[in-house]
Parts: structure tokens; sequence; C-alpha cells
């Protein structure tokens, strides 16, 4: 099996902008923010069908499988752990730093930068918003906007892998 690391990158954005709207409550705007979420995901993926995907080869794939199933068990593990504890706010920026290191151990393997750029970005936001979950009561930064920003920059990787925002920044010259 070869899986596109574009589809991939597109389906975890997906899910941290879910997360990201969970935590801004029912107020319509996360339903808002998510369906235009949603759309961009939407309109990377055409293009990149468009310009012509370019799979990982079998071992990276495998490698890809590997790790986003740790990493998926990592988030569930922990963060069931850290419910039972009472700490639960801590929760989503603890999964963003189970996510960077998932993307970190991709570029490890696969050697591509921009990849080991996004875990280190996801890890550092992680790690802020953990921290700030322990002063603050509100599931507003921990959850809400670490997800709406985590949701942003995945896709926005996506989009850079396959030249989009090159093309856009072309036409805006």
């Amino acid at each position: 099996m070869r899986l596109d690391p574009v589809l991939v990158e597109c389906l975890v954005g997906v899910a941290w902008l879910t997360v990201g709207t969970l935590g801004l409550g029912a107020d319509g705007a996360g339903t808002l923010l998510l369906a235009v979420g949603i759309a961009g995901v939407v309109v990377i993926l055409v293009e990149n069908r468009r310009r012509g995907s370019h799979p990982f080869d079998g071992a990276r794939s495998a490698d890809l499988l590997r790790f986003g199933g740790i990493a998926v068990g990592a988030i569930i593990l922990v963060s069931v752990l850290l419910g039972l504890v009472s700490w639960s706010e801590a929760a989503p920026g603890v999964a963003a730093v189970i996510t960077g290191g998932a993307f970190l151990a991709l570029a490890r393997s696969t050697g591509q930068r921009p990849t080991q750029w996004l875990g280190v970005a996801l890890a550092a936001l992680g790690v802020l918003a953990a921290i700030i979950s322990t002063q603050e009561a509100s599931g507003f930064v921990s959850q809400g906007l670490l997800g709406l920003l985590c949701g942003v920059l995945v896709p926005l990787s996506a989009a850079d892998r396959i030249g989009l925002l090159e093309s856009l920044r072309d036409r805006v010259r």
C-alpha cells in the first residue's frame, strides 16, 4: 500500500480542526470554521490530484502507518490517564506534542525537512498549550485555539508540499 502524505496531512488537519471547534463551544462559529477548514482541505486534495500526487514508497508508507498508529494509541491512552487524575484540560496539548513527535519520526524516516518543521511547530504549540492549561481553567486556549492553530498549520504544510502556496504567492505578485 502506498500512502499519499498530502492526504494524511489533510486528515490530521481536519481532526485538529474538529478538536479546535469543539473547544470553542456550540455558538455556531465553530461549525462555520470547521466547514471553511474542510472546504480548504478539499481544495488542497483536488489540487493535489490535479498536479499528480506523489505517494510514499512501500517502506515509507509502512513507517507512516506505524507512527500514526502509535500516535493515535498514545493520544487515547494519555487522554484517559489525564482524565483519571483530573488533568484532562492538558490532554489537547499533550496530544499536539505526540502528533508533533509522530511527524518528527516520519521526517527522520523520509528525510523531508518540511515535515520536521511541522513536527517541531506542533510539539512547541502543544507544550505551550499544556503549560497554559495548568494556569487557566478555560478550555478555549488549551483546546479551541490549539486545535484551530494545528488544524490550519497541518493543511498549510500539505498545501506547501504540493506547491500550492508558491503558486498563490506568484499570483499575488
